[in-house]
């Protein structure tokens, strides 16, 4: 186990936020820590190089300062497993299947393991790796998330507080995103390649001479998944008046990102989640003010009039973006990552049928979708189990998800809700195994204690009119 310096950054503020902070501040110290997803704070030289991530080594300073004596967030611990009872199931089943089903169905099936291999479609005989183990810890480290966000979002002042920072992260992302490209077109995009120091697959990618935004994370994809996570809680915030001043201008800046992300995943994403909105407004009647209807039209106008006037004065960028977006999306199916993909996700189907339904243990193959990596790793129970977290989450059947509440608290959870909702069509086409991850059990673990609390601000009642009590030689009308 080698600490790196990022590691060592994390240990430093860690303890000194475990002694003098809170743990509303280590959730946020842990949020801002999702940023460095490219980045290892400890190398596991025993389980083959993998690494932790500076945001799951935060995570256990935030456990330590919950368990930690005259916290006093005793108390939460049992609600909050229960409000995650569906996750806990979830990842406890799928840390036990790392370890027992690649033994159970050893040999049965081949398949491309999580580090994929140099061939296109290579596999080898299903066996028990590290990789098992690696994602064993990230599942358990994704259910501790989830039920420390729980217990956190308790405070009365953390719904501000964590809106506040999900602005601050949006505009490092995206300014990391922009100095990634300003760099490179200069010559000197290696200087980011300090950030790049995890064991994933980093890479260095372009299109006919034009960047692919990555920012500091391994590529343009997983870049774009994550700018889409925070994109849509932000402008979620901002439709239901959450402090819009922040969100709105964020929810902007992201979104301009995930236009010129060059990223496949990221455009899916935008159209599926555009197409939901459309939905919402117009059959569901989400309730929106005036002011922020006629925003969403102004922009969307806007836009256009900015791609068709992109199109009429300069044609050659015009064609040339419209040929990199055909070749991110369109022809992305017939083309090789295309289809590898398609034979990694079919792997999910292939290990449920062999498996009876049990999965193959998770962290035991590579796929490239949420829904099929958890189907073949951990089978009916993980799915089961999972589909009740969302549910749960998501409170389809509340009317205050497609309303707009005027408690900051309440609002804040609904767009919690619809971010972990949209955060599955990015995963849907993209996840490589059945870890959600840390930043889809902090947005359900606050969804789920926001929407339960009411107001913090007390109801005033005016009390009932004193009735006068007559006098006792006082002599009623009757007697005269």
């Amino acid at each position: 186990m080698i600490p790196t310096l990022f590691g060592l950054i994390s240990i430093v503020i860690g303890l000194a936020l475990l002694v003098r902070g809170s743990s509303l501040d280590l959730l946020r110290f842990m949020m801002f820590s999702t940023l460095f997803s490219g980045s290892a704070a400890i190398v596991m030289t025993a389980l083959g190089g993998s690494s932790i991530s500076p945001a799951h080594l935060a995570l256990v300073f935030l456990v330590a300062r919950i368990l930690l004596p005259g916290s006093g967030e005793y108390a939460r611990i049992g609600p909050a497993l229960g409000s995650n009872a569906f996750l806990v199931l979830y990842a406890l089943y799928g840390a036990a299947s790392a370890f027992i089903l690649p033994r159970m169905f050893a040999g049965q099936i081949s398949i491309t393991p999580l580090r994929p291999l140099p061939g296109l479609f290579d596999t080898v005989p299903l066996t028990m790796t590290t990789q098992n183990i690696t994602t064993a810890v990230y599942m358990i480290g994704t259910m501790l998330s989830g039920v420390c966000a729980t217990i956190v979002a308790h405070r009365p002042d953390s719904a501000r507080k964590i809106v506040r920072a999900a602005c601050i992260i949006g505009w490092v992302h995206a300014t990391f995103g922009v100095l990634g490209v300003v760099l490179t077109n200069m010559g000197m995009g290696d200087l980011l390649n300090v950030f790049r120091n995890g064991s994933y697959g980093q890479l260095e990618q372009s299109y006919n001479g034009m960047v692919r935004m990555s920012g500091i994370f391994p590529e343009a994809s997983f870049y774009a998944s994550y700018a889409f996570v925070w994109f849509v809680f932000l402008f979620e915030c901002w439709m239901r008046g959450v402090q819009s001043r922040r969100t709105g201008p964020a929810a902007i800046a992201l979104l301009l990102i995930l236009v010129f992300s060059t990223s496949g995943s990221a455009y899916l994403s935008l159209a599926a989640y555009g197409a939901l909105l459309i939905l919402r407004l117009l059959i569901l009647r989400q309730q929106l003010s005036p002011f922020k209807v006629v925003a969403i039209l102004i922009g969307l106008l806007a836009a256009s009039l900015v791609a068709i006037g992109t199109m009429l004065l300069i044609p050659q960028l015009a064609d040339q973006l419209v040929d990199m977006f055909q070749h991110m999306t369109m022809d992305k199916a017939d083309s090789d990552s295309g289809r590898q993909r398609s034979f990694w996700a079919m792997q999910g189907l292939d290990a449920f049928k062999v498996s009876y339904g049990l999965g193959i243990g998770a962290g035991s193959f590579r796929s490239s979708s949420l829904f099929t990596a958890m189907l073949g790793s951990m089978g009916v129970v993980g799915v089961v189990a999972f589909l009740g977290h969302l549910v749960r989450v998501f409170k389809p059947l509340r009317a205050s998800t497609y309303s707009t509440s005027k408690d900051e608290r309440s609002a804040a959870g609904s767009a919690a809700s619809w971010t972990v909702l949209s955060m599955m069509i990015p995963a849907a086409v993209g996840a490589a195994s059945a870890d959600p991850g840390i930043n889809f059990a902090i947005l359900s673990g606050l969804a789920l204690e926001w929407r339960r609390r009411r107001s913090q601000v007390p109801v005033v009642r005016k009390p009932a009119p004193r009735r006068p009590i007559p006098h006792p030689h006082a002599r009623s009308r009757s007697s005269f």
